[in-house]
């Protein structure tokens, strides 16, 4: 499901998708909240806090995204999103530009519908495969040694981004941050980009069932 701008509303914010409801809207600027039904769902502010973590997500969500900044400014989509528990979360290191990261560690994998090219994000592989080798959703969550410092959760989208037998040091990349978790989902800000491209906005995951 997708939707137009009615006017011109972008939204400027820093940040790594949504304002939807059962209705067309577009993005509205200005507003905060923690993730509940999709018309709730405002762009996030803040972070989360140092004790966040990804371990109560495995579920099945309707993700709402928006585009503010991009090609496609102004559109918002929706789609499903299933998340579950890694089966052994430390026997997969977590490597950033060639160096493993020891504060992280891959938490949920998981697929989704969204299709990347109505967002103007990159095209970072199937979203929709389920081999965890190479999932279509990878959970990271990480926590600095910093005392007090802020969670991080993130969602990377994308079997060619996600695949466990290559170390990617380049090329496009689609990924989700966790601001906020609720009860009934979470949200947070998106970007996406590749070559001269660059896209970015706000989501909203409404839960729809549990997971294991």
């Amino acid at each position: 499901m997708t939707g137009a701008p009615r006017g011109p509303r972008s939204l400027r914010h820093a940040g790594v998708v949504v304002a939807a409801v059962a209705a067309c809207h577009s993005a509205r600027p200005g507003s905060t909240s923690v993730a509940g039904t999709a018309s709730d769902c405002k762009p996030p502010r803040g972070s989360l806090p140092s004790e966040a973590t990804a371990a109560g997500l495995a579920g099945e969500y309707r993700l709402h995204m928006t585009a503010t900044e991009g090609p496609s400014t102004g559109r918002w989509v929706e789609g499903t999103l299933r998340l579950a528990a890694v089966a052994d979360p430390g026997a997969r290191a977590v490597v950033v530009m060639g160096v493993r990261d020891p504060a992280s560690q891959y938490a949920l994998i998981g697929t989704s519908d969204l299709d990347p090219a109505s967002l103007g994000a990159a095209s970072t592989g199937a979203l929709s495969a389920a081999e965890p080798e190479a999932p279509g959703v990878l959970v990271m969550e990480r926590h600095p040694g910093d005392p007090g410092a802020a969670a991080e959760i993130i969602l990377r989208l994308g079997s060619e981004a996600n695949r466990r037998d290559r170390v990617r040091y380049d090329g496009g990349y689609f990924a989700l941050m966790v601001r906020g978790i609720g009860p009934r989902g979470f949200t947070g800000t998106w970007s996406s980009g590749g070559g001269t491209s660059s896209a970015s906005g706000y989501f909203c995951a409404e839960r729809t069932a549990t997971g294991a």
